[in-house]
């Protein structure tokens, strides 16, 4: 019943409810984390984070907290903070590609530039079968970035096969990678 007002973008609604469902039961760890999904949708970062830790507090291995903590934090331009929260989420989902896909963003970040992390990480992501293809397209950037071409190139031909085998071959990915692999 909630969702409804999320999925329909009403978050201001969705909040109302959920803060209802919490009157009943102030321990009710799903109301906490999906209020800090409203609040980050509502451009209401401070709200948010309160609500996160507050589920956190309830159960502190509830990733979608650490992990909505996270996202925060990367919005808000924080990139160590965001770390230290995707870390947390990804050692209670180390099998979970997303966690690893945000930590090498994180590691990507114009203030940690730490290539070689953000590489491991997205290593990681590619090894626990990232679904959506964030980082075959990931690592190949970074080893073209760092010189390392022969990589890139595995990396850029494993996505375009990817992107071929979902019938996806027609976006930036692909241009980019056929692009590259081209030259």
């Amino acid at each position: 019943f909630i969702s409804t007002y999320s999925l329909k973008g009403q978050h201001e609604k969705a909040v109302l409810y959920f803060t209802r469902a919490l009157k009943l039961n102030r321990n009710y760890l799903s109301a906490w984390t999906l209020m800090g999904h409203e609040y980050v949708e509502m451009k209401n970062p401070s709200a948010a984070i309160d609500a996160y830790r507050r589920a956190v507090d309830i159960n502190p291995r509830d990733y979608r907290a650490w992990y909505g903590l996270g996202q925060t934090y990367e919005l808000l331009q924080m990139p160590y903070y965001a770390l230290y929260y995707y870390r947390r989420a990804t050692q209670l989902r180390p099998g979970d590609a997303r966690m690893w896909c945000a930590m090498g963003q994180c590691y990507e970040h114009e203030q940690l530039a730490m290539d070689d992390a953000a590489i491991r990480c997205y290593s990681r992501a590619v090894d626990n079968n990232d679904r959506e293809g964030i980082a075959l397209h990931k690592l190949a950037k970074l080893h073209d970035k760092l010189g390392q071409k022969d990589q890139a190139a595995d990396y850029y031909a494993r996505n375009l096969s990817r992107l071929e085998a979902e019938d996806a071959a027609e976006g930036a990915d692909a241009m980019e990678a056929l692009l590259f692999l081209g030259t």
